[in-house]
Formats: C-alpha cells, structure tokens, sequence
C-alpha cells in the first residue's frame, strides 16, 4: 500500500535551549544573542543525519521561508500543480505547535469556516467576500488552517525537548478530550465554539465532524527517528523567534536539499 506523501516542516527555533517566549506578528526583528543558546553545529548535523535520515548526496526539494503561513501558500500552489497529493503528513519540528493557542482564529475556523464547502475554505483571497469577520492564516495557526483545509492525515509534533508540546487548544482533538491522539475538527451550527468549554459533550454529540487526523507528540530527541523518507521539507527562519547567532544553521540545512 503506498504511503502518503510526507513533508518535513521544521523550524529553526527548534534548535535553541530555551522556548522563546511568545512575540506577536511577521516581525523580522531578532531576539538577542544575550539571552538565548543555540545548539552547536555537531548537535545539529547529527539530528539531520542520525534523526531525521537526511543525507548530502540524496537531496530533497525544499523551500526555505522567513515566516509560517508562507507554507500554506506554497503547500497549495504544490497541490494546484499536482505535485503534492492530500492528504499528506507532517512532521513539524518546532519549539511551537502552531496549532492556535494564543490566535482568535481557533474560533473563526469552528465558527465559520468549517460551515463552507472545503474547496471554499483553501480560497484565502476571498474570504472577505465570504465571512464577515475572519482571520488569515498568520505564523501560530498555519497547521490548524491546514487541517480545516483537509490537507493532513497525520501531524507529528516535534516539540522542543525543553517542553511538554501541550500548546494548542484541546477543542480540536476528537470530542474535546485533551488525553485523545486524535485531531478531529467540529462544527456545530447550533453553539458556539466558546461554548465547548461549559457543554462539551452537548456539543461533539450534535457537530458534524471533520475526518480523523492522527497527532502524536515527540519529545525527547532520542525517539526522533526517521529514514529521511520526506516528499518536500520547508524550513522556517522565524527570525523573530531566533537570533543571528543560529544562522548558520540554514547553511547547513541548503547541504541536504535542492531549494524549491
């Protein structure tokens, strides 16, 4: 049976010993060098060879952006061109789980956008014609409007090791249960999102419910393990999630890809 494709979405804050702490926006203005540490480049060759399977002479197409939502744009314009087939997993590697906490757009996705037809939901340039309030995807919810855009059939969170990887809304796994290795997204056109918290039960038994997504969470390094068996990688820069000082990091990641 073949496998669905596989993107390996990685970021480079990843890589730093310490969570940085949430900074709002597409801002392009790096923290400082002072207050956090970087991984040494022997700890990060050894995760893209020994980790994650990558390999200098057998090179995967990749694109590497400045910011997250850039990736949903360029996941469509592969799925447009038919050279990206949906659903496909992710394995996203990053000290966030992107997944909206934090982002009013959690409540804009169950409210309202879940109630269009999906080949609707993917048309971002119209959704001003569509809702009257709504929300683009911006650099903390990128995966969650991925997933209302039925793109994902499994998501692999590789959290910082220095985290427990809980920072997305429980409201998006299967019946609101936050211990559930399942994302299932639901609409209900009777209650509101907010409302999930005081009448979960109330409210998974009457939505109708997006597909299953598998969603496991790896944290520690060392049960990081794949074959380099990735379709695409996107690699991010956040830079206002990381300093100068790991820069060096995407010079070594162009050694393991042909860039998009």
């Amino acid at each position: 049976m073949k496998r669905n494709m596989r993107i390996l979405d990685i970021d480079m804050d990843y890589f730093l010993k310490e969570i940085p702490i949430m900074i709002s926006g597409n801002s392009t203005v790096r923290i400082s060098d002072d207050d956090y540490l970087v991984w040494s480049k022997d700890e990060v060759i050894d995760f893209f060879e020994n980790r994650l399977g990558l390999s200098k002479e057998i090179k995967i197409k990749e694109k590497i952006v400045t910011h997250h939502n850039e990736a949903l744009y360029h996941w469509r314009k592969l799925v447009q061109e038919y050279r990206l087939s949906v659903p496909f997993e992710v394995v996203h590697i990053d000290s966030h789980a992107d997944l909206g906490l934090g982002y009013p757009s959690w409540v804009f996705i169950l409210d309202s956008l879940l109630s269009v037809p999906v080949e609707e939901r993917i048309k971002i340039e119209n959704y001003g014609d569509i809702f009257e309030k709504y929300y683009e995807p911006s650099i903390g919810d990128y995966l969650l409007f991925a997933l209302a855009f039925r793109w994902i059939s499994k998501l692999v969170y590789v959290c910082n090791p220095t985290d427990m990887g809980n920072d997305y809304v429980w409201m998006i796994l299967k019946d609101g249960i936050e211990s559930n290795d399942k994302i299932q997204l639901a609409y209900n056109k009777e209650m509101k999102a907010v409302e999930i918290a005081s009448n979960t039960e109330k409210y998974y038994a009457t939505a109708y419910r997006e597909p299953e997504v598998n969603f496991e969470i790896v944290r520690r390094v060392e049960d990081v393990s794949y074959n380099g068996d990735f379709d695409y990688i996107i690699f991010y820069v956040s830079p206002n999630y990381t300093l100068a000082a790991a820069d060096f990091i995407i010079d070594i990641m162009r050694e393991y890809i042909m860039e998009e």
